[in-house]
């Protein structure tokens, strides 16, 4: 026994804090990375944007103004004219104009991004569930709660337990030849639906886990299984048929 998981899931959260204005996606539709899931009203970003720019050009206008500064005392102490303290004091002026230039440039470009975080955009493409908030909304940066949550099920896991005394019995039975173990990634995977349907697509074993349930001496494994179709949903309780040793020279009989 086992159950379907989605392979990739995450959350949708505000990564800057506004009024929500628009909801742009359709519940429970295929959205794709980066598309444009909400809007925050960008108009204080976009004012914090335009006062960034003006700093900027304000700490331009100072450096050239230093640059022009040293070139002069430069010319006149070269005339032995200016005191090397004059020059010092110039040289120093321009240095941290250049400074206020980069701190500047470095605020316009935060400016930049928080709006563009004003659009809310799709960290992975999936299945988009529920809209968790509604227009009119304030959503926070530093808040807990999503906005939406994305899966990504094409393909999807199979997670499901074996017996730890089962595995150990195969393994000891490869071991001893009595068996034969599938190459590795050769194994065979299965789903099987609650009415006794076969999934049509094969699956991949991935893993077993390293460590045995305390309390139900069972083993996890993993396989995975494509879905173009959409057929398997997160959750899905399935049963899992998966060869893990073939025995060689058998006899059957009709069942």
């Amino acid at each position: 026994p086992g159950r379907v998981a989605a392979t990739r899931v995450s959350e949708v959260r505000a990564r800057v804090s506004g009024i929500l204005q628009e909801r742009v996606f359709e519940q429970g539709t295929f959205v794709k990375q980066d598309d444009v899931l909400y809007r925050i009203d960008p108009k204080l970003f976009r004012v914090r944007v335009a006062s960034a720019e003006a700093s900027l050009r304000r700490a331009e206008a100072t450096r050239d103004n230093a640059k022009v500064q040293l070139a002069r005392q430069t010319t006149l102490r070269e005339r032995n004219v200016a005191s090397g303290i004059d020059y010092d004091t110039a040289s120093v002026n321009l240095a941290q104009a250049e400074a206020d230039v980069a701190l500047q440039q470095a605020a316009l470009e935060e400016a930049k991004i928080n709006l563009e975080y004003t659009e809310v955009r799709a960290p992975i493409s999936g299945i988009i569930g529920g809209a968790l908030v509604t227009e009119g909304a304030l959503v926070t940066a530093d808040g807990t709660s999503s906005l939406a949550l994305i899966q990504q099920i094409d393909p999807v896991y199979a997670d499901f337990t074996q017996s730890a005394q089962d595995l150990l019995a195969l393994r000891r039975a490869v071991n001893d030849g009595r068996l034969e173990s599938p190459a590795p990634g050769q194994a065979s995977v299965e789903l099987v639906f609650d009415g006794g349907d076969v999934y049509g697509e094969k699956g991949k074993l991935l893993f077993s886990s390293a460590n045995v349930d305390s309390t139900t001496g069972q083993v996890t494994l993993r396989a995975e299984f494509p879905n173009p179709n959409g057929d398997l949903l997160p959750g899905m309780y399935v049963r899992v048929k998966v060869e893990q040793a073939v025995r060689q020279d058998a006899i059957t009989v009709p069942q």
